[in-house]
């Protein structure tokens, strides 16, 4: 496969990137601290947009897998996505003046709903996508490591970009997170970007089309608007299961911290919109590293041991400032120490956190092999779409224990650093810090019953070919 049409199908995902920081990061903090509505509305919202995902996902994947047309059964869907993603996504951002805290509300869950469902008519085929173009056991690590770098590389760079250029601090706004001016031409920014990323990998991989596999014809499945029944047929493949409780899981923690990383940098560390820029860019330096973490260490252990090993790594050291904290020993330090103590160890952590999803997504692409051979049907797109299930779930279950948590701990709305009481920094420290890392931890617990190896996977091919 030429690199052009790697990189075209891994640029893809940037969209998906640049939308999951936006809402972890931007949108709750936007609707909560800069127009006011409380957490746990906000973490409310987030979770009942997530229902609608449990419907229109399933339903795109199986529908995507049976769909017939000349541009193949996936292009149709990422096409649609691609021309509507961005006009919703700028809606969000810009609900109109004057609203109750209960209008704020019904806007922020009409049109994250709207933003999830352009996506998901992008995201669930493109994932499919990839499970169809290679068949091979480590050169489909090779060209998931391109979906996830452009994914993780656009999230970041959004992330630097939003700190330095729409968010600075000024006279008016030390925490430049707080201007709620900026957030408009911050949604236009990001609304065409994606759009663009989106359109090229559709170019990028229509030469693919005649290669892929041809849609699917099961007329025991159930009708597409019952999918979401359908989808979770997936989780009685063993190997399947296990995969999607240790997604959920892991990411739900990714979505706790992710929702409150504003918080813990600006509260808890004291850090400016620039410095926190600062912290992006060490997970960007580190983030080339990931794929090759990932291809060393599942070739030398297993993808298994290898989920295990990176999870490990990545949580210790992710999690050693916020520890520090609770200990007393990291408010001491001289700020630009603080600087330097975090930024090394976010940089390490995400390379490490990053290598595990690459390593993940591969072997559930591996299960997928597995379904096929017990079937004879390649269904992608009913196994992507309950991965993206669990993806998304775990971000809706994370702002909504977030939100449910800074009420809980009555954390003020738009206060400066000295005014919020130490315990409320303290019960954040709490929940941000150990909570999240045995949430982390416990997928270990989990994805260890995983038994799909590679001399079972080959085997699974080789009797594949021979029907």
């Amino acid at each position: 496969m030429k690199l052009s049409t790697k990189m075209g199908y891994g640029i893809g995902q940037m969209s998906d990137g640049m939308k999951a920081v936006s809402f972890s990061t931007f949108l709750f903090f936007y609707y909560n601290q800069v127009l006011g509505l409380s957490g746990s509305l906000a973490g409310i919202a987030a979770l009942l947009a997530l229902f609608v995902d449990a419907i229109t996902d399933p339903m795109v994947g199986q529908l995507s897998d049976r769909y017939k047309s000349k541009w193949g059964r996936r292009h149709p869907f990422m096409l649609a996505g691609a021309l509507t993603f961005g006009v919703a996504f700028y809606i969000l951002f810009n609900p109109p003046a004057g609203l109750t805290e209960i209008g704020l509300f019904a806007w922020m869950l009409s049109w994250a709903i709207a933003v999830r469902l352009a996506l998901t008519l992008f995201y669930v085929p493109h994932l499919s996508l990839g499970a169809e173009m290679v068949k091979d056991y480590h050169q489909r690590t090779s060209l998931i490591s391109y979906r996830v770098f452009f994914s993780y590389l656009a999230g970041l760079l959004l992330t630097v970009i939003a700190f330095t250029i729409f968010f600075p601090k000024s006279a008016a706004y030390p925490n430049g997170m707080l201007n709620g001016d900026s957030y408009s031409g911050f949604a236009l920014f990001t609304s065409v970007v994606a759009t663009i990323a989106m359109l090229w990998s559709i170019y990028a991989t229509k030469s693919e089309i005649p290669h892929l596999s041809k849609p699917v014809d099961n007329p025991d499945a159930k009708h597409a608007l019952l999918a979401c029944i359908t989808v979770f047929s997936t989780l009685k493949l063993k190997s399947f299961r296990i995969l999607f409780f240790t997604l959920l899981v892991f990411m739900t923690m990714a979505g706790i911290t992710q929702t409150l990383i504003i918080y813990i940098a600006s509260y808890l560390y004291g850090f400016s919109t620039e410095q926190l820029a600062i912290l992006i860019v060490a997970q960007l330096v580190s983030l080339p590293f990931a794929p090759y973490i990932a291809k060393k260490f599942s070739a030398h252990f297993d993808k298994t041991k290898t989920l295990t090993l990176t999870v490990l790594i990545a949580a210790f050291i992710a999690y050693t400032p916020i520890i520090m904290y609770l200990g007393d020993v990291f408010q001491p330090l001289a700020m630009t120490t603080k600087l330097i103590l975090v930024f090394t160890c976010s940089g390490i952590a995400q390379a490490f956190f990053v290598a595990y999803i690459i390593v993940f997504d591969s072997m559930l692409s591996d299960t997928i092999d597995e379904h096929e051979l017990a079937t004879g049907r390649r269904e992608e797109g009913l196994f992507f779409a309950a991965r993206s299930f669990a993806l998304k779930a775990s971000f809706g279950f994370g702002a909504f224990f977030a939100g449910i948590a800074l009420d809980v701990i009555k954390f003020p709305k738009g206060a400066a650093i000295a005014d919020i009481p130490a315990e409320a920094l303290t019960n954040l420290a709490v929940f941000a810090g150990p909570v999240s890392l045995f949430l982390t931890l416990s997928t270990i617990l989990i994805s260890r019953k995983y038994d799909l190896h590679q001399e079972k996977h080959i085997e699974i091919r080789k009797a594949i070919m021979a029907k």
